[in-house]
């Protein structure tokens, strides 16, 4: 049909859009919450239909934005990542490496216009089981877990967060599960301990407050003149020791326009 567009946005796509570090091209590694979060909105993997038509910008706040750049036409493109504290105090205090040599090839002129860091706090509810009996001593490693399908991560005073449960991977998606779901039809957590003693553990709610940090760069685009038919992913974006923020451009036959997508996210994703 006229005006659609399939373009596949799925995880390993938005890894793949997502420079590395130095020369080497490392993905920017992100905080935990950040990637439990970007699982949620939108739809994760598979095909999207993308009307193009009367569309400059289109796209998941959360996830992916799709810009529209007609042949010849210059536009301003700003893509927003969640990066750690690492990469987000070297983007406020470097200049970045510019990789354009990709898009160059086929005629794009690139350049980077503008970049900032939005450093702010989120505190999220998650389940957590406390027994002094776990407590770790120096340089002691912590293995106590419970039963298959869960994961446990312990702290040295003998404070668990649950990290993993049947139906929820990450300790903030289980968070957010009430008593009842994450238990089911137990009434507590049996975890093997010392001396292969079996506590049975019930979990208690707490609130964890956790730094993010938001990478938004504006990239200049002018696209070429002359129609470029390839269908191949051409990649742009900039980086640093620590990771990086890019985007990649495929053409839209139907519409005569090339599509422009790179990562999105804002605070509301934390919501």
């Amino acid at each position: 049909m006229r005006g659609l567009l399939g373009i596949t946005i799925g995880l390993a796509f938005l890894a793949f859009m997502s420079y590395g570090c130095s020369n080497r091209d490392r993905e920017a590694s992100q905080p935990q919450a950040a990637k439990e979060q970007a699982a949620e909105p939108g739809t994760a993997g598979g095909e999207q239909d993308i009307s193009t038509a009367g569309r400059s910008h289109w796209g998941d706040k959360c996830r992916t934005h799709f810009y529209y750049v007609a042949p010849g036409e210059s536009a301003s493109l700003t893509f927003e990542a969640v990066v750690d504290a690492g990469l987000a105090k070297t983007a406020r205090e470097e200049e970045p490496t510019l990789r354009k040599e990709e898009l160059e090839a086929v005629g794009y002129s690139v350049s980077c216009s503008n970049r900032s860091v939005d450093t702010f706090s989120v505190s999220f509810p998650v389940w957590v089981l406390s027994e002094p009996a776990f407590a770790a001593k120096e340089n002691e490693r912590i293995l106590y877990a419970p039963l298959s399908g869960w994961k446990v991560d312990w702290n040295r005073n003998g404070e668990g967060t649950i990290v993993k449960a049947p139906g929820a991977d990450g300790k903030f998606a289980v968070g957010r599960l009430p008593l009842e779901k994450l238990l089911g039809n137990r009434s507590a957590i049996d975890i093997k301990g010392p001396n292969g003693s079996v506590y049975s553990l019930t979990p208690s709610q707490k609130t964890l407050t956790e730094e993010f940090h938001i990478l938004s760069v504006t990239f200049d685009v002018t696209a070429p003149k002359e129609t470029v038919l390839r269908q191949n992913t051409r990649r742009a974006g900039v980086s640093w020791r620590d990771g990086g923020i890019g985007f990649g451009r495929i053409y839209d036959r139907n519409n005569e326009r090339y599509v422009i997508s790179g990562p999105a996210h804002s605070r509301d994703c934390f919501d």
